[in-house]
């Protein structure tokens, strides 16, 4: 039942724009992906059960964001040359499978980020890729643009 709510919140948010820089509304626009079941790149993605927020990956997202958002670049390379594994260790992030997702920009906004991975055949199969469980989300704005930032884990 739990999880029917946030998808239907999810659904609403999708529907109705999101306010910007809202982190629980990029989860929930996520979640609500995962609940209707899409297709990416023309291929059918089974609905999925929701994902969970954590501490832990949320910081990993927040590294990421921080850091795309000052230096302008689009990159899974972080500071001092840290891969998204090594940040997300750096937090606390376990298990076996995890993706970072990214996305910088300037005037766009969090419903518009979700709608570009969406679109991006590499990152709709992550968003709603079932093996993934738990996630985090980051938004930062900085002078060279807002970073939206997604880690997911199992």
């Amino acid at each position: 039942m739990r999880s029917h709510l946030l998808a239907l919140l999810g659904l609403v948010a999708l529907g109705q724009g999101w306010a910007a820089g809202s982190e629980s509304a990029l989860l929930g626009g996520v979640n609500a992906l995962r609940a209707q079941g899409v297709r990416c790149a023309g291929v059918s993605r089974p609905r999925s059960a929701p994902l969970t927020w954590t501490a832990a990956n949320n910081a990993a997202a927040r590294l990421q964001a921080s850091y795309m958002a000052q230096t302008g670049r689009i990159s899974h390379t972080g500071a001092n040359g840290s891969s998204p594994r090594v940040r997300a260790a750096s937090t606390g992030v376990r298990g076996g499978n995890m993706s970072e997702i990214i996305y910088l920009s300037v005037g766009l906004n969090a419903q518009q980020a979700v709608n570009w991975w969406r679109n991006s055949p590499v990152h709709c199969y992550a968003m709603t890729n079932p093996v993934y469980t738990k996630a985090g989300m980051s938004i930062v704005q900085a002078g060279r643009g807002t970073a939206y930032v997604m880690v997911l884990s199992n």
